[in-house]
């Protein structure tokens, strides 16, 4: 055993020596500049304003808040296991060019912060049973799969760019943000009984994190056009609209959106369901397919239906003849 793990362990390192040196190699022949210089598209620009701070401090608030009402007494009630599942893969695809650019102290750092403390809300929601919550019912799958046409769909891409791959993880990350508070919001509208102040202070902060970046891009399309990207002001307009309706349902007690949402996520859920029991060979809800066909059975009712069908007939022509 020691010496398939020494084996493993030497493998391993000579793996990761032949890849740094191969990134380094391609940093030195300036295969990654493309997407480490300043140009229009996000994953290459990253202006420090009073908006982006913002959106940082509510951010790690956010998450601080998200910590607190995990580790209460009264269990993980209120948070939405899949929202936190989505924001991981954001930033795993966001922050992967973290490896390849030469990025700033702050950058690092934070970077680091949002994905590991993520990370560590997934796992502990993970393992106080919120996985499980029945209040959480949005499809991850037709929520990613949705995303995925739409990087697909609207990406401006170009073969010559050596920074391809991240920047395609970027649109993506980008896309997936703008619904990413979505499973929470109707987690939210689902438990209208939970009045605690700890769980409507984190949806806050974090729909407020949203709401931040959202006015941001709507300053970019004023007053800076040439910086911004169609997925991000997508994105910001959804942060802002999906954000503008939960306050108003909170304030108010009025959305336009609850019943539309709630609607769409139980046709999906439906429709999933209905796909699960098929591949799985089970009948679907409401179709009894469990009974064996037998042919002797089949004809009996056919034999059935025809006499039916003959009575009706003759009563309908008795019937004319008694009218006529």
């Amino acid at each position: 055993m020691d010496r398939v793990a020494n084996a493993a362990k030497r493998a391993g390192s000579h793996a990761t020596h032949h890849l740094q040196k191969a990134v380094s190699a391609a940093k030195e022949q300036g295969y990654f500049e493309p997407i480490c210089t300043q140009r229009h598209l996000s994953v290459r620009h990253y202006t420090f304003d009073v908006f982006q701070y913002c959106g940082d401090i509510v951010h790690v608030l956010a998450l601080v808040l998200c910590l607190a009402v995990i580790l209460r007494e009264s269990g993980t009630g209120g948070i939405s296991f899949k929202t936190h599942i989505l924001y991981f893969i954001v930033f795993t695809a966001r922050f992967s060019n973290i490896f390849f650019c030469d990025q700033s102290i702050y950058l690092v750092i934070y970077k680091v912060l949002l994905w590991s403390v993520t990370l560590k809300i997934v796992l502990l929601l993970y393992i106080f049973g919120a996985s499980v919550d029945e209040k959480d019912t949005v499809s991850l799958p037709a929520a990613l799969f949705i995303i995925v046409v739409m990087t697909l769909v609207f990406g401006v891409y170009s073969l010559e760019d050596h920074g391809l791959f991240v920047e395609i993880l970027w649109i993506f990350s980008t896309y997936l943000e703008s619904i990413s508070m979505l499973p929470q919001y109707i987690y939210c509208y689902r438990d209208v009984d939970n009045k605690c102040p700890l769980v409507s202070s984190y949806v806050f902060a974090m729909g407020g994190y949203q709401m931040v970046f959202g006015v941001s891009w709507g300053h970019h399309f004023l007053f800076r056009p040439y910086d911004l990207d169609v997925s991000s002001m997508i994105s910001g307009f959804l942060g802002i609209v999906f954000f503008c309706d939960y306050l108003a349902f909170r304030v108010l007690g009025v959305s336009m959106l609850v019943q539309v949402c709630i609607s769409v996520d139980d046709t999906i859920k439906e429709a999933e369901e209905a796909a699960w029991s098929l591949v799985a060979g089970q009948p679907v809800q409401g179709m009894d397919f469990s009974d064996p066909i037998n042919p002797d059975v089949i004809g009996h009712r056919e034999e059935v239906e025809m006499a039916t069908t003959s009575s009706v007939h003759l009563e309908y022509h008795r019937s004319m003849r008694l009218t006529a």
